[in-house]
C-alpha cells in the first residue's frame, strides 16, 4: 500500500471510530429521553462521564503500563498483542492495591500513596510508547470490525447504566444491593480508616476483595467514597468491553478473522453482561482474566520459555481469584484443564503448571496473611469447622455457609440449574415474586449449537470439545459449591461466546463468494443489531431507569441540603426525606444511630451509623443476650453506648428471619415492640423503616 493510500486509510478508520463514538452518545441520549422523566438525564449523564470516566481511564491506563514489563519480561513472543498486556496489568494492579491497601499505603501522605501508584503505571506506557516510536513500531491503528458496531446499543445502555447512582438499577440485582452493602460501602469505610482491612460488622471485608481494593484506590484519588462511586462504575464498564475485545482477539486466534468480532458482539449483546458489568461488581473481572488466561494457554509461540508461561497464567488466576473467590472453579480450574490438555510434551507440563499453582497461591497472599492475623483462619468465613470461626459462633459460621450453599440434592440442583441457566427469564416464571428477565438471552443454546457445529469439522473439534469442558466444569462447580443464582455463572460467557462465533464463522466460510455472503453480511448484522438490542429492553422494562442518572448527591440529600433550609426539608415529600437524607442533614451533629435490618448504608455520611450485615452481631444482639427478656434493658444499654436513634428495616428483618439468616433473638416484632415501648418516633419513611429517638438517658 502505498504512503497515500495507508493515509487515507488511517483517516476513514479515524472517521469510522468517530462516527461509532456519535452513534453511541447519540442512542445514550435517546435511552435517557425515551422514559419521560422530569429529570434532565442526558446532560446528568454526560456531566458523569466527564467528571468520573477519567478516574476510571486513569486506573485502566495505569494496569495497561503495568502490564507492559510483565509481557515483554514473561510471554514476549506470545501472540496476544494488547489484550494480554491488558489482562496481565489488570491482574498486576488488583494485586497492587489489595497488597499495598492493606499495609495503608494508598493514603500514604492523604492520597500521594494512590497517586504514586497510578503515575508510575502511566509512566511505564509513556516509556512503551516512546520506545515504540524510537524502534519504528506500527503507531497507527485500525478501525473496529464493521460488525462491532451493531452492539452500539448494549454499550450504550452499559455506559447510561454506569453513570446512575448506586441502588437504582437493576430489579434482578435488587437495586444493586451487593454493591451498596459491601462493593463500594467496605472502599468507603477503609478510606475512613486509611487502610484495607476486616471488618467485624461486614464479613465480607474478609474475602479477598481484590476488586473491591481498586474501588477503594478509587475513593483515595476522588477524596470521598459516595463520590467516587460513578468512577467504580465506570471502572467495572471499562473492564466489561476489555473483556469483549479480549474475546474478540481469542476468537479471532479460534477461529479466523470472522469469529472475532462476532464473539465481542455475543458477549456485549447478553444482558447479564451490561447488568453485572454498569455495578460496580466484580464479575467482569473474573471473566476478562479467563479470557486473558485462554488467550495465553492456546498460544503456541513460547517455545521453551515454559516456566515464565505458567507464572504468566498463575497471575492472571491467582488475580481472578482475588476478585471473587468462585473464580477458582470459573477461571483457575479451566484454566488448568485447557493446559492439562493442550498439546505439548509432557515435559513441559509439570513446570508450567507447578510454576502456575505456586504464583496463583502468591497472589492471594495478602488476603490468606491478612485473615490469619485478623481471624485466625486464613479463609474465613470458609473452612470454619476445620480453621476455626474467628470472632464468629458456630451458628453465625452454620448460617453463612447454609445460606451460600444451596442445599439441594442432585435432581433438586439439576432443576435450579435448569432454571437459572437454561431458562432463565423464557416462559412462566418458577419463582413467584422474584425477577424473571431474560439475562441469558438465549446464549446458553447458541453455546449448544456451536459445540454441536464445531464437532462437524475436524480442524475445529478439539477446540470446541475444549470450550465446552470448560463450560462443564463451570457449570458442575456452580451446582455444587454455590447457590446456584443465575449471575454467578456470568464467567461463562467467555467460552458461550467463542463456541458460537467459532462455529458461526465455520459455517460462513462455506457460502460462496458473492451475493449470497452480501446476502449473508445483512442477515448477520440484522439478527447481531437484534441481539443486542435485548439489553435495552430489559433497561426500558425497569421503572423510571434514567430517573437515577448523575443523582448520588440526591440520594445522600446533599444537593436538597444545598438549595432548602432544614425546615423546608423536613416538611418536604416523603420520597424527598429518605433515611439518608433525614440522618444525614436533619438529626444535628450529635447523633448516634444503631442500624437494625438495615445493611446497605453507603448513603450514609460520617461516622453518625453503625451497621452489620445479617451474618454480624451488633450491639442490639449483645444487648438481647444479657437480657433475653427485658426490652427495656435492650434500650438502656443501647443508650449507655452512646446510641441517640434506632433504625428499623422491618421488611429486611421478616426477610432476614424467614430465611433464618438472622441472629435467632432478633425479629420484627421483638424489636419493633420494644422500641415502640421505650422509645419514640422520629420518622416513619417508606418500605417498612422506622426511625426511633432513644431517651436521653437511662431510667434506672
Amino acid at each position: 500500500m502505498t504512503d497515500a493510500a495507508s493515509s487515507r486509510q488511517r483517516r476513514t478508520d479515524r472517521l469510522a471510530v468517530g462516527a461509532g463514538v456519535i452513534l453511541i452518545a447519540m442512542l445514550m441520549w435517546r435511552l435517557s429521553g425515551f422514559t419521560g422523566e422530569s429529570r434532565s438525564a442526558a446532560p446528568d449523564g454526560l456531566w458523569v462521564l466527564l467528571t468520573a470516566g477519567p478516574w476510571a481511564l486513569l486506573w485502566l491506563a495505569a494496569a495497561f503500563g503495568f502490564g507492559w514489563p510483565l509481557r515483554a519480561w514473561l510471554v514476549a513472543h506470545a501472540d496476544g498483542g494488547p489484550a494480554l498486556q491488558a489482562a496481565l496489568g489488570v491482574a498486576a494492579l488488583l494485586l497492587l492495591d489489595a497488597a499495598l491497601g492493606r499495609l495503608g499505603f494508598l493514603q500514604f501522605g492523604a492520597s500521594a500513596g494512590a497517586w504514586i501508584l497510578s503515575v508510575a503505571g502511566i509512566l511505564l506506557l509513556m516509556a512503551q510508547l516512546r520506545r515504540a516510536g524510537r524502534t519504528g513500531g506500527q503507531r497507527s491503528w485500525a478501525a473496529p470490525h464493521w460488525l462491532l458496531w451493531t452492539a452500539a446499543p448494549a454499550v450504550a445502555v452499559l455506559l447510561l447504566a454506569s453513570c446512575s447512582a448506586p441502588g437504582w438499577l437493576w430489579s434482578s440485582e435488587f437495586g444493586g444491593y451487593d454493591a451498596l452493602s459491601y462493593h463500594l460501602q467496605l472502599p468507603k469505610e477503609w478510606l475512613g480508616l486509611g487502610r484495607i482491612q476486616g471488618l467485624e460488622h461486614n464479613v465480607y471485608s474478609f474475602l479477598p476483595g481484590y476488586m473491591e481494593a481498586a474501588y477503594y484506590h478509587l475513593a483515595v484519588l476522588v477524596g470521598d467514597g459516595v463520590e467516587a462511586a460513578y468512577a467504580c462504575q465506570f471502572l467495572h464498564a471499562l473492564l466489561t468491553l476489555l473483556t469483549a475485545l479480549i474475546v474478540a482477539r481469542l476468537a479471532r486466534r479460534l477461529g479466523g478473522p470472522p469469529a472475532g468480532a462476532l464473539a465481542a458482539v455475543v458477549v456485549l449483546g447478553t444482558p447479564w453482561v451490561i447488568v453485572a458489568g454498569s455495578l460496580a461488581y466484580n464479575e467482569m473481572a473474573v471473566a476478562l482474566l479467563l479470557a486473558g488466561g485462554l488467550l495465553l494457554v492456546v498460544d503456541e509461540t513460547a517455545g521453551d520459555a515454559v516456566v515464565r508461561r505458567g507464572v504468566a497464567i498463575g497471575l492472571l488466576a491467582g488475580a481472578a481469584c482475588g476478585a471473587k473467590l468462585t473464580a477458582i472453579g470459573f477461571t483457575a480450574l479451566p484454566l488448568g484443564v485447557w493446559l492439562v490438555f493442550r498439546p505439548q510434551p509432557a515435559r513441559r507440563l509439570l513446570p508450567t503448571a507447578l510454576a502456575a499453582s505456586a504464583v496463583a497461591l502468591i497472589m492471594l497472599l495478602p488476603y490468606l496473611i491478612s485473615n490469619w492475623i485478623e481471624t485466625g483462619n486464613p479463609v474465613f468465613p470458609f473452612a470454619t469447622a476445620i480453621l476455626g470461626t474467628g470472632h464468629w459462633t458456630a451458628e453465625q459460621a452454620s448460617a453463612f455457609t447454609a445460606a451460600h450453599m444451596a442445599d439441594l440434592g442432585p435432581g433438586r440442583r439439576l432443576v435450579e440449574g435448569w432454571h437459572q441457566l437454561m431458562r432463565y427469564g423464557l416462559g412462566p416464571n418458577p419463582y413467584p415474586g422474584e425477577p424473571w428477565q431474560p439475562q441469558w438471552s438465549i446464549l446458553p443454546w447458541l453455546a449448544l449449537a456451536g459445540f454441536i457445529v464445531g464437532c462437524t469439522s475436524a480442524g475445529r473439534r478439539r477446540v470446541a470439545t475444549c470450550l465446552a469442558i470448560i463450560i462443564v466444569i463451570q457449570v458442575v462447580f456452580w451446582l455444587a459449591f454455590t447457590h446456584i443464582k443465575s449471575r454467578f455463572m456470568l464467567p461463562a460467557v467467555v467460552p458461550a461466546a467463542l463456541l458460537f462465533s467459532i462455529a458461526a464463522a465455520q459455517v460462513a466460510g462455506r457460502i460462496p463468494s458473492g451475493g449470497r455472503r452480501r446476502v449473508t453480511a445483512v442477515v448477520v448484522a440484522t439478527l447481531s443489531i437484534a441481539y443486542c438490542c435485548l439489553p435495552v429492553a430489559v433497561f426500558l422494562r425497569e421503572e423510571a431507569p434514567a430517573a437515577a442518572v448523575g443523582a448520588v448527591d440526591f440520594l445522600t440529600g446533599d444537593a436538597q441540603a444545598g438549595l432548602l433550609a432544614p425546615d423546608v426539608l423536613r416538611q418536604a415529600r416523603s420520597e424527598a426525606t429518605s433515611p439518608a437524607i433525614w440522618i444525614n442533614h436533619l438529626l444535628g451533629p450529635d447523633v448516634k444511630v444503631l442500624c437494625v435490618g438495615e445493611a446497605t448504608p453507603f448513603y450514609y455520611r460520617g461516622e453518625r451509623i453503625i451497621y452489620q450485615t445479617t451474618w454480624d452481631r451488633g450491639p442490639m444482639s449483645r444487648a438481647m443476650r444479657q437480657s433475653p427478656d427485658d426490652p427495656a434493658a435492650w434500650i438502656d444499654d443501647l443508650v449507655r453506648e452512646g446510641f441517640t436513634h434506632l433504625l428499623v428495616n422491618s421488611t429486611m428483618l421478616r426477610i432476614w428471619q424467614r430465611e433464618h439468616w438472622n441472629d435467632p433473638l432478633i425479629t420484627d416484632e421483638r424489636i419493633s415492640d420494644a422500641a415502640e415501648q421505650f422509645a419514640s418516633i422520629e420518622r416513619r419513611f417508606p418500605h417498612g423503616v422506622t426511625l426511633y429517638r432513644l431517651p436521653a438517658t437511662v431510667d434506672d
